[in-house]
């Protein structure tokens, strides 16, 4: 059981973001809540640079779109790899390498950068959408589905005691009657073409992820774009 202090990431305009851009936060004010987290070793699912373990919050957290509301609740963390010699029983020593979260102020140092970037992802991908939906406005609607993407709810959360844990903790992507789909890599960082997929649908979102690229670089007058979508295909959600 952690209680802890949540602070939920705001949506913004790019407006906003361009009149607050000296402001630090992007966090809602704080408000109490309990968490339940699996976080063995054992439980733990390893990124790149961050844990992951899966647990339930005493409230539902985010107000999901086209889903139903739930405590499920996925809390990450960075983390440094430790290795030691561990002596075996009769037999040779081996070296063990462990994950350890770092601490909290090292934690929130870091998850708080994530937070600006998942602030700004946001309005990168709705700057795509009003693209769009100007375009069908003076052209017409398309004679295809656009896929609706959208980048994961988030939320800060600090420990109130003990060892005042930081944790970012996201949405668990799940369909009303589906579990949390199989993520997959559409895009690479060293090219702009998308990567070849044996789905025809996903091969469909694939060029629509490139094409939100280049409306991205555009729109911004070639300063930037989301150059690595990873995305839970069931709910065609991206996640950060």
């Amino acid at each position: 059981v952690i209680h802890v202090a949540l602070y939920t990431v705001e949506h913004r305009t790019l407006n906003q973001l361009l009149d607050t851009l000296k402001q630090d936060s992007y966090l809602a004010p704080p408000k109490d809540i309990t968490l339940w987290l699996e976080i063995s070793p054992k439980k733990q699912q390893k990124g790149g640079f961050k844990l992951c373990s899966f647990g339930v919050a005493s409230q539902p957290l985010f107000n999901l779109e086209n889903s139903h509301q739930t405590n499920q609740i996925c809390a990450k963390q960075t983390y440094y790899e430790k290795t030691g010699t561990v002596e075996q029983l009769g037999g040779d020593p081996i070296q063990v390498t462990q994950n350890i979260p770092h601490d909290g102020q090292t934690q929130a140092q870091h998850l708080t950068m994530e937070v600006k970037c998942l602030v700004w992802v946001r309005v990168l991908m709705n700057l795509v959408y009003q693209f769009i939906d100007k375009e069908i406005e003076s052209r017409g609607a398309p004679p295809f589905k656009i896929p609706q993407f959208h980048f994961v709810d988030a939320a800060l959360a600090v420990e109130h005691s003990g060892r005042q844990r930081v944790f970012l903790l996201e949405e668990v992507i799940r369909g009303p009657h589906s579990l949390e789909g199989p993520f997959k890599k559409y895009m690479n960082n060293v090219s702009a073409e998308p990567l070849q997929q044996s789905d025809v649908d996903d091969e469909e979102h694939g060029l629509f992820l490139a094409f939100s690229q280049h409306v991205q670089y555009f729109k911004t007058k070639k300063m930037v774009f989301v150059s690595d979508y990873q995305v839970v295909s069931c709910m065609l959600y991206i996640s950060f």
